[in-house]
């Protein structure tokens, strides 16, 4: 009986078969084989998203999860993509009462899983080498954040300066410095759809499912830490105040800090304070309007 249950069952290499793909040169041996991207979203959701679940998170997209909204928030958890084929975890929030700036500084609203969207996040201090500031405010110019952050992109590249080079200059007064991880710890980070033993493919596909599951499981009590810490608006607030000292997440956030900020006054209440605030931020002028009129329409 038992052999006849096992001759059944399909084997990893089976099942990801039709979505392995050489990318060697035509009559050259690989060394290495790699998932389709529609491979690479079986492997996801048959491996991470029942994980993930236990979170009382549901998948929503590809590459992301979500909770239920609680006290016009909820949680999403998502791929922030380095490339086509390699990640690694964000973690951050949704806001049912803040806008979303799109193209032309049209503003929407980002309330349904269709039009989700992470309004502030974080990534893993070992990916980025940055920790969130959590000392003194600082009143640092984001013009002057930007300019260095430039100067880092020609001389090193975008990609890296993004993913950490700009952050591993010793500048004090713009983040809080972490000691240079070990190559193990960021690749503890890092999940991706390459790197599949040729020679070996049962056993390369088996390690790629427990390399995503161990990256999960590594991550998994800074995601637990994140909003444990952020229970309450006023510390998503605070969490905000840290985040907007920081270069790095001055440019993956975008403006999303300060308008998240700036809605979340608004919704505590804070009405004086909000809009004296949002007159020390600068936003283009379309914008500015735009999002002026939807601050003072928040009951």
């Amino acid at each position: 009986m038992k052999n006849r249950e096992n001759r059944g069952k399909m084997t990893l290499l089976e099942k990801y078969q039709p979505f392995l793909v050489n990318n060697t040169q035509p009559g050259n041996q690989p060394v290495w084989l790699s998932l389709s991207a529609a491979g690479w979203k079986l492997l996801i959701r048959e491996n991470l998203t029942p994980f993930i679940e236990e979170l009382h998170m549901r998948q929503i997209g590809d590459y992301l999860w979500v909770t239920d909204y609680a006290d016009g928030r909820r949680k999403v958890l998502s791929f922030f993509m380095i490339n086509d084929a390699y990640a690694t975890f964000r973690w951050g929030w949704n806001f049912d009462f803040v806008p979303r700036v799109v193209s032309g500084g049209r503003l929407v609203w980002a309330r349904t899983d269709k039009s989700i969207y992470t309004h502030i996040y974080e990534v893993s201090e070992d990916f980025s080498g940055y920790a969130v500031p959590n000392g003194k405010k600082q009143d640092i110019s984001p013009q002057t954040g930007l300019s260095k952050f430039s100067a880092v992109c020609r001389e090193k590249g975008f990609l890296n300066a993004l993913c950490g080079g700009f952050l591993g200059q010793k500048n004090e007064q713009m983040y809080k410095a972490v000691p240079e991880k070990k190559p193990d710890a960021r690749k503890m980070t890092i999940v991706s759809r390459y790197e599949i033993d040729a020679k070996k493919p049962e056993k390369g596909l088996a390690e790629k499912i427990e390399h995503h599951k161990a990256v999960f499981f590594y991550l998994l009590p800074l995601i637990t830490e994140y909003y444990q810490a952020m229970d309450t608006y006023e510390k998503i607030l605070e969490r905000i105040e840290q985040n907007m000292q920081c270069n790095y997440y001055r440019l993956i956030n975008g403006d999303n800090n300060a308008i998240s900020y700036l809605f979340i006054e608004k919704r505590l209440g804070m009405v004086e304070k909000t809009f004296r605030n949002f007159e020390k931020v600068s936003f283009r002028e379309t914008v500015r309007d735009r999002l002026l009129d939807r601050l003072r329409s928040i009951e």
